[in-house]
């Protein structure tokens, strides 16, 4: 079952001009909506603050394109992991002075949710050429994005579940197996998020004893 990566769309909204980059990101967060912009995960997820990207990396533009540092659309809010899978990757010609990066799709200009999908084990996946170079450049294949996925949804689901025992009453038949589920979810639920937690700033994933 193919579930979808994204349900959203970029656009850039920010008009500032600043001298240091990392003065967008408040900017950058809005208009990504809270996401990473190659993996989707929602930034209060997980402590670990979410970093500034630079579309094409600094190291490719820093001595024939320096004011690419600070130029908005070259900015990208990217989540630790990401940030440091991509680096300094960069393939194609920069004289031209277009934000162009050919290794990676622009998430801003292209649509991640027609590339990539989630598959039944909630890991990212493509049927495009260049969207499956992206998942191994990016390490979009590494377990972490899985269990990301899926604390999400559990998360989602319990929502769900809360909301419909307000709406039968906790003492209802129906409200009784909601409660049920709820806590059996709940215990599944918190159990995948500290295997996420544990994870996330290591690079070999351990499930914790």
């Amino acid at each position: 079952m193919r579930r979808k990566f994204r349900d959203f769309s970029i656009k850039r909204s920010c008009n500032k001009n600043y001298t240091n980059y990392t003065r967008y990101k408040p900017y950058l967060k809005q208009d990504f909506s809270c996401r990473c912009a190659y993996c989707n995960l929602l930034d209060t997820s997980i402590t670990t603050p979410f970093e500034v990207d630079h579309f094409i990396p600094r190291d490719t533009f820093k001595d024939d394109w320096p004011e690419c540092d600070t130029l908005y659309e070259n900015l990208i809010y990217s989540c630790k992991k990401c940030n440091i899978a991509k680096s300094s990757q960069f393939s194609g010609d920069i004289s031209p002075k277009k934000i162009i990066n050919e290794f990676f799709y622009n998430p801003v200009l292209e649509d991640y949710g027609e590339i990539f999908y989630r598959n039944d084990y909630g890991g990212i996946d493509s049927d495009d050429l260049k969207g499956r170079e992206m998942i191994k450049r990016l390490k979009l294949y590494r377990p972490i994005h899985n269990i990301a996925w899926l604390c999400e949804a559990l998360k989602n689901l319990l929502v769900k579940i809360n909301n419909q025992i307000e709406k039968v009453g906790r003492d209802s038949e129906q409200g009784k197996v909601f409660l049920l589920a709820k806590e059996e979810l709940s215990d599944y639920y918190i159990t995948c998020q500290h295997i996420f937690i544990e994870n996330y700033n290591n690079e070999k994933f351990v499930m914790p004893e």
